[in-house]
């Protein structure tokens, strides 16, 4: 879902840049501050709830993001696994059929987010989501096209006899050929988490996360410091 992950960064993004812009300001005016009776100031107040929030806040729409992104991105390779499981544990090809066409409809949900590798032509000859070092074996274009042979062959051998040897011998390479993806598909799988845009998130989140805590710090040092001065 780019279109999505773009939207969420923009919104953090300017989450963030709100939360500064109100922890510089409070931090700037709060020498200013009239004390209270128990000597605390009321900036010092609104600065601690305003971080509260603001740390909340950074929180709550992380594990949203996260949560969005595995239901995007992981649990489609997830059920795509399960029916892998289904069709190696199979032997009728309308059930067959029934996996590989759920199968295809989660392949298409996950293809949309997989970086393209494109040739001196323009042709795309791989959809890898393993952005460094990628092999063949996760190469999502190999796997469509091993998607679309196990349709063909269940469209041959539809048709013929389960006593026919023929038969035989499709379902064998039907089930080799599921065996097999179920392999590329859990090797996969972890470099979908670790993709460079995740990466970047992951950074971005943890430094707000401590660039909050640090000025939340650093007020509440100012705060003793004047209190030992008697101001």
């Amino acid at each position: 879902m780019p279109e999505f992950g773009t939207i969420a960064m923009v919104v953090f993004a300017v989450a963030i840049v709100v939360i500064i812009a109100v922890t510089v300001k409070s931090r700037l005016t709060s020498n200013n501050t009239t004390l209270d009776v128990g000597g605390k100031t009321t900036m010092s107040d609104t600065l601690y709830k305003l971080a509260m929030i603001g740390i909340l806040g950074i929180i709550v729409f992380g594990a949203y993001i996260a949560i969005s992104g595995y239901a995007t991105d992981i649990y489609p390779l997830d059920r795509i696994r399960g029916n892998l499981d289904g069709i190696v544990s199979s032997s009728d090809p309308d059930v067959i059929r029934n996996h590989l066409v759920a199968i295809q409809s989660d392949l298409d949900l996950v293809m949309v987010n997989i970086p393209e590798t494109i040739d001196e032509n323009g042709k795309v000859v791989a959809k890898n989501p393993v952005w460094i070092f990628g092999t063949e074996s996760t190469n999502f274009l190999r796997i469509q096209n091993n998607i679309d042979t196990m349709f063909a062959g269940l469209d041959e051998i539809s048709s013929l006899s389960k006593e026919n040897s023929a038969y035989h011998t499709g379902m064998l390479d039907i089930n080799d050929r599921a065996s097999l993806l179920k392999t590329n598909i859990m090797d996969a799988t972890p470099y979908m988490y670790v993709s460079p845009t995740n990466m970047m998130f992951s950074a971005i989140w943890i430094a707000a996360i401590i660039g909050i805590i640090a000025i939340l710090k650093r007020k509440k040092e100012q705060l003793q410091k004047e209190d030992e001065i008697g101001i």
